[in-house]
């Protein structure tokens, strides 16, 4: 009795299997595309802060440095 259900619905069911992997891996590939482009961004966030940075070294001015060179630090 149960195998001749079985045997009745076995095409449903592997069609709605292979529905259910096909929206899954749809949903986990997305996923991986907003993954990449956020990462992107985050690169580029990161690249603008650290020419920020860099324009700010390269543009200091020597007296505003001089009034930390002889307070006896060292690197």
């Amino acid at each position: 009795m149960i195998s001749a259900l079985i045997s009745r619905f076995w095409g449903y069911l592997v069609a709605a299997g292979a529905l259910l992997a096909a929206i899954w891996a749809y949903l986990l590939s997305r996923d991986a595309e907003v993954r990449k482009e956020t990462y992107i961004e985050a690169k580029e966030r990161d690249h603008a802060k650290a020419d920020a940075i860099r324009d700010r070294v390269e543009h200091a001015n020597d007296d505003q440095l001089r009034e930390f060179d002889d307070r006896g630090f060292r690197d």
